[in-house]
């Protein structure tokens, strides 16, 4: 059965905003992203991530046979990423 709606405009593209409201929302989003909140929660996703991931991926590379010095090693190369992924992010620019 073909469809009684428009279709041309099934892509998402957002080009039938005016100027104003796309500058609203623009704003918006940017005043939320760079709120302490937006930092709390970037800080609190990386500190879920290196206590529920990384010992679980580590312990698997140990239970697989992997070299601990290797293992450790990943997890210093994971630990100096992290730190300077972090370093990067808004709060701390």
């Amino acid at each position: 059965m073909p469809s009684t709606t428009d279709d041309s405009d099934a892509s998402g593209d957002d080009g039938d905003l005016d100027p104003g409201t796309e500058a609203a929302v623009r704003r918006i989003v940017r005043e939320e992203r760079d709120s302490p909140l937006w930092a709390l929660m970037q800080v609190l996703g990386g500190v879920a991530f290196a206590v529920l991931v990384v010992p679980v991926l580590l312990g698997l590379l140990l239970i697989l046979g992997v070299p601990f010095l290797v293992v450790a090693a990943l997890a210093l190369v994971g630990l100096l990423a992290g730190i300077a992924y972090g370093w990067a992010l808004p709060p701390f620019r």
